[in-house]
């Protein structure tokens, strides 16, 4: 099975995987702040109130929670690509016989 071209990260170019790089690590960010207290005191109003809380929202909340999670952990993959794939390209940068200048 062949994958798309731009989902391949080594045909990026490097100024595209640098913005990615710092796009995904600001949502990230974003996106996972405060999600450990969030989902704690939403278990903990479910576990308290039991079902009458899950029809206040609480199901809806914990829906949520589990989808900013999920968006969470794609933006770090993402990160964690471009990051590689940088380091990948520097490494290289420095191995064999430095670059003719003209």
């Amino acid at each position: 099975m062949m994958m798309k071209r731009w989902l391949i990260l080594q045909h990026w170019h490097i100024v595209t995987l640098l913005l990615t790089l710092g796009f995904s690590a600001v949502l990230f960010a974003w996106s996972s702040f405060n999600l450990y207290g969030v989902a704690v005191a939403n278990l903990s109003f479910i576990g308290k109130y039991g079902v009458m809380a899950l029809m206040e929202g609480g199901f809806a909340q914990l829906l949520e929670i589990c989808a900013f999670g999920f968006v969470s952990m794609l933006l770090f993959l993402l990160f964690k690509g471009c990051e590689t794939e940088i380091m990948a390209r520097w490494r290289g940068w420095h191995k064999g016989d430095p670059p003719a200048v003209d």
